[in-house]
């Protein structure tokens, strides 16, 4: 069955909006309470393990372009879910930030001759590619959320430089993580679908 559905665009851009969401809500109510209760300085401005990051990277890895309903339609679900606000043009033009960033580093990275996800060589992603990649993207989007909370009064700048290692902490982890369990279970399925 999970074959199928990465085959298939109209299956998997559903599939891969529904697990944003769940993986949003599941850090809402596990993962964020959880580091509450440790008390960590890390977790104080962004989350140390933060699933959804994962989600929108591996849309961008299964869909490249065809990401952009992933990211536009998840994360304004979040945006009203979370912050309780209705539509925001603030919201939006971070979310077509953020649809640029990722192809703009695949852009580049393959630009300098580093097949990042291994389209030419049809090599499998590595998970060490996925978090360099991820790093990139993320200290980017860090930077526009950083300049942007200094200018809306959100953020000082004392605070700035560790916000952005928050930031970035907590989405590369959360990629690894989703990374790591789609590996699983892309072996389990092919594993499952092999002839006996």
């Amino acid at each position: 069955m999970l074959l199928s559905i990465i085959d298939d665009k109209r299956k998997l851009i559903p599939a891969l909006l529904v697990l944003y969401i769940g993986m949003w809500e599941f850090s809402l109510h596990v993962v964020f309470p959880i580091e509450s209760q440790l008390g960590w300085a890390i977790s104080e401005h962004a989350s140390i393990l933060f699933l959804p990051a994962g989600v929108i990277f591996l849309s961008f890895y299964l869909l490249r372009w065809w990401f952009i309903p992933v990211v536009l339609i998840g994360r304004t679900f979040v945006n009203v879910d979370f912050y309780d606000v209705g539509f925001s043009w603030t919201f939006i033009l971070e979310n077509i930030f953020v649809c640029l960033v990722y192809p703009l580093w695949l852009y580049l990275l393959n630009s300098a001759n580093w097949d990042v996800f291994g389209d030419k060589d049809h090599t499998s992603l590595t998970l060490i590619g996925a978090m360099i990649f991820q790093t990139m993207v993320t200290i980017t989007i860090s930077l526009g959320s950083t300049l942007q909370n200094i200018t809306t009064g959100g953020l000082s700048w004392n605070e700035s430089t560790q916000y952005i290692v928050h930031f970035i902490v907590g989405d590369v982890l959360g990629t690894g993580v989703v990374i790591f369990l789609f590996y699983k279970f892309m072996q389990l399925a092919v594993a499952k679908s092999a002839p006996v």
